[in-house]
């Protein structure tokens, strides 16, 4: 291996003097390196992007063998995007390789992530406009001009000599959906292939936004805390004067963005691939959990993107992409995904099953830790039918030993429901009292919940909706794909959204979420275009369910609930309302489930690290410095009728709020900071912000407040009253 003094050498550039640095980011290590402060970047001009030395003149320590340099990278309007490198030490005068580029808002930082430079590619990292140590103004989320930029980083990257053209991206969750998008809209030449977790192809209702037309509540607590993020001046000096900082304060809060956007339309359009997935033709490696609420692009993308190659995984997993178990060794998935497409190496990847899913089954967890969870894994060359047209229906019946009166869900008494038959029976029409508070146990889309990341005890909730049950299970029910209830309801009120929970519940009585979906009533024909429900009105309406892949044993039963609320996830309907739902006769409400055929499995092995136990709780953090312990609670204030769920998610304290009198009023509340602390200085960006509601309007009021030393430098509010769109 080149010595770093050699390396420079090499490149014709001078060695400068040595310094030694305790890398701030991986306090845990405590590894010590000796750093070389760069004499220049050996990077060169190329397109329209011009290079210059980032902000960082002293960098933390990487893993030996690794060359890291930050740069500035000038767009073609003049704004320049920081950027870290990373390039093997050992590469040589006239050696050509691959480029992997990163794009993210989280404020990128140095990092010990080198297992692309190890393998032989230039791995890049990009803050992108307005974010981290980047100029510009964030002015949405996958803004246009974001996609224009990375464009021309992927221009950039290509015409560098030590690169062989080919550039590939990757990422998780954000750098995931421009990933998808940048390759199918923008199609940069030089780009070949990507390589995305827990992404999304529908912006509008497979984001953090309006899934079946129902506005989420907690999740959108993301857009504010993502504003203490943007205006948090950029490292490694956090010069509250600089421009950039300075231009920071310019930014409109994204929540009013999605505020002002209630109904589909092309403001949600760009950064989605769907409806015309024909435009993505790069090779795309896709994967996504189940207990996360971005994994439905998977199979719509495998299947509707016939002119790209395609392979694609779904998992047991969180958003985290690796707990539960089993965990899989991604960095070699990548990197031989990679190989093929850049390199050009026969890695033997394209003769192995194109979908790989796992079909986890009932496991009990221990609280607060989540393992392994049981199953196995299946493999085939293209998702069945049946994961996209449920073939299986189950009907709703009331209980035959309850008489219907008595199912009503009362002022002072929840619901019951009955069974779930492949017969229809006789009509009936069940009432459901709509009670904003149901719900509580989650505290994501996914199926989540603070017994580790798997398996919480929903008993509690089904009670008070509409609960139908299978019979106990003589042999094992394996679904994949997308369920759907087809429902015909009446309701009280001009809005009310429909809530479907399918369950698993074990010999002992424990309920599991298996998957979940919802649709908000008005929007029972369009997203566009919604429609007042007309009081004692009967309609059919349609609630897809998220993509899922589960075993139900014997002896457990399939449940399916129907709610009108599920708190703290979907923001409350604002009526106080009595809802119907009919079965048998003409009205036939049902479940279609995705039972998975008798299918011809193909030999199949994927890379599975050992297994882990991971224990919720404290999580290092980089930047901001210190420890922060994740909590969640929620309480009920019988005085008031108000039931508030708590959380602690790393830096932002997330509290929603809505009384079981007067869900119009509910409300969203955060409290969230970034921080840098030193030995003399300390900087630091918080936001306070709330979301209201009445029963017509959504109003926001959020301040944000610069502060150095503890000292406030600067404050800004930003205030709007949007009108509810039947939300």
């Amino acid at each position: 291996m080149l010595s770093r003094r050699r390396f420079l050498k090499e490149m014709g550039l001078a060695a400068s003097t040595g310094f030694l640095v305790r890398n701030p980011f991986n306090r845990r290590t405590g590894i010590v390196h000796a750093q070389k402060k760069p004499a220049s970047i050996w990077s060169v001009d190329a397109g329209e992007v011009r290079v210059s030395q980032g902000p960082w003149t002293i960098l933390p320590a990487v893993q030996p063998g690794i060359h890291l340099e930050n740069l500035y990278l000038r767009m073609p309007d003049g704004t320049r995007l920081n950027a870290f490198l990373y390039l093997p030490e050992n590469l040589s005068r006239g050696q050509k390789i691959p480029g992997v580029l990163n794009t993210t808002p989280y404020r990128n930082m140095p990092r010990n992530d080198s297992n692309f430079a190890r393998n032989g590619y230039a791995s890049i990292f990009v803050d992108v406009r307005g974010s981290g140590a980047s100029e510009g103004i964030p002015t949405d989320e996958y803004a246009p001009q974001e996609h224009q930029d990375t464009a021309a980083v992927i221009d950039w990257l290509s015409k560098q000599p030590w690169c062989n053209k080919n550039i590939g991206m990757y990422g998780t969750s954000y750098s995931a959906f421009n990933s998808v998008w940048v390759a199918a809209a923008i199609k940069p030449p030089a780009l070949k292939a990507i390589f995305v977790r827990a992404g999304t192809d529908i912006r509008y209702t497979d984001d953090i936004h309006f899934p079946g037309g129902a506005m989420l509540m907690v999740d959108n607590s993301w857009a504010i805390s993502m504003f203490h993020r943007n205006v948090m001046p950029g490292a490694p000096d956090y010069d509250i004067n600089s421009q950039p900082s300075v231009d920071r304060w310019e930014t409109t809060p994204w929540l009013i963005g999605f505020l002002h956007h209630q109904l589909e339309s092309p403001y949600w359009h760009h950064g989605s691939l769907a409806p015309d997935y024909t435009r993505l033709t790069t090779p795309t490696f896709l994967a996504g959990g189940y207990l996360d609420l971005y994994q439905n692009f998977v199979p719509r993308i495998m299947k509707n993107s016939r002119g790209a190659v395609t392979m694609g995984i779904l998992g047991p997993w969180h958003h985290s992409m690796n707990v539960p178990g089993p965990v899989l060794d991604w960095d070699r998935i990548q990197t031989r995904w990679f190989d093929h497409w850049l390199k050009g190496k026969d890695t033997g990847m394209l003769r192995e099953p194109r979908v790989s899913f796992y079909l986890p089954r009932w496991t009990r967890q221990s609280f607060r830790y989540a393992g392994e969870i049981t199953g196995e894994w299946r493999f085939l060359n293209e998702w069945p039918e049946t994961v996209f047209v449920p073939p299986n229906r189950l009907y709703f019946r009331p209980d035959p030993e309850r008489p219907v009166a008595e199912a009503l869900a009362m002022d002072s008494a929840p619901a019951q429901g009955g069974g779930l038959a492949e017969l229809s029976g006789p009509a009936s029409a069940l009432k459901l009292r709509y009670y904003p508070a149901t719900g509580g146990n989650h505290h994501s889309l996914g199926p989540t919940g603070t017994d580790g990341y798997y398996g919480l005890d929903n008993r509690d909730e089904d009670v008070w909706g509409l609960a139908f049950n299978t019979p106990p299970l003589r042999e094992p029910v394996e679904i994949l794909g997308f369920a759907r209830a087809r429902l015909f309801v009446s309701a009280t009120a001009p809005v009310a959204n429909w809530i479907v929970r399918l369950m698993d519940v074990a010999p002992d009585g424990t309920s599991y979420l298996i998957s979940r979906g919802c649709l908000n009533g008005t929007h029972r024909r369009s997203h566009t275009n919604p429609e007042a429900l007309v009081p004692g009105e009967v309609y059919e309406i349609l609630v897809q369910l998220m993509c899922t892949g589960y075993t139900f044993d014997p002896n457990h039963r399939i449940r399916v609930v129907v709610t009108n609320a599920d708190f703290p996830i979907y923001w409350p309907s604002p009526y106080m309302m009595t809802t119907t739902l009919f079965t048998g006769g003409d009205r036939p409400s049902h479940i279609e489930l995705p039972v998975l055929p008798k299918l011809q499995y193909i030999a199949g092995n994927l890379p599975i690290l050992a297994e882990s136990i991971l224990k919720l709780g404290k999580s290092e953090r980089g930047e901001q410095g210190g420890d922060r312990v994740q909590a969640y609670d929620i309480t009920y204030d019988a005085v008031r009728g108000t039931h508030k769920s708590f959380f602690i998610l790393g830096d932002d304290t997330i509290w929603c709020r809505v009384k079981d009198d007067d869900p119009a009023t509910a409300s969203l509340e955060l409290s969230g900071f970034t921080m840098s602390e030193g030995s003399t200085r300390r900087v630091e960006a918080r936001v306070e912000g709330s979301l209201r509601s009445t029963v017509d309007d959504f109003i926001l009021d959020v301040t944000c407040t610069l502060l150095e030393n503890k000292k406030v430098v600067k404050t800004r509010q930003w205030k709007d009253t949007v009108r509810r769109e039947l939300v």
